[in-house]
């Protein structure tokens, strides 16, 4: 099992609704962020993410408890959704092992 974290722009929101719809996704949370920086630091351009401390960048964050198989085609998905994107707002995500639950 997987924990699969995805986090977009706010703009990208149904077309990962979408895109958890197809890979039968059931269940998943969903929180919206705001995001916020205080200098135009190299990085903050590079990752194109966050706005300015007065007009902040709305996105949100996602994730599923995920069987091996389904987390990685989800994953291979949003690899594939970034190419048709704007590249520098991708959609990040990433995987987690879940060796025990409760």
């Amino acid at each position: 099992m997987k924990l699969v974290a995805v986090m977009s722009l706010d703009s990208n929101r149904e077309e990962l609704h979408r895109m958890y719809r197809e890979h039968s996704i059931q269940v998943f949370s969903e929180i919206d962020i705001r995001g916020y920086h205080h200098t135009q630091t190299p990085s903050a351009v590079d990752v194109g993410w966050f706005g300015h401390a007065s007009h902040p960048a709305y996105s949100t964050l996602t994730w599923a408890f995920l069987p091996s198989d389904q987390a990685e085609h989800l994953l291979d998905a949003i690899a594939e959704l970034n190419h048709e994107t704007d590249p520098k707002h991708p959609v990040r995500a990433f995987e987690m092992p879940v060796d025990r639950s409760i």
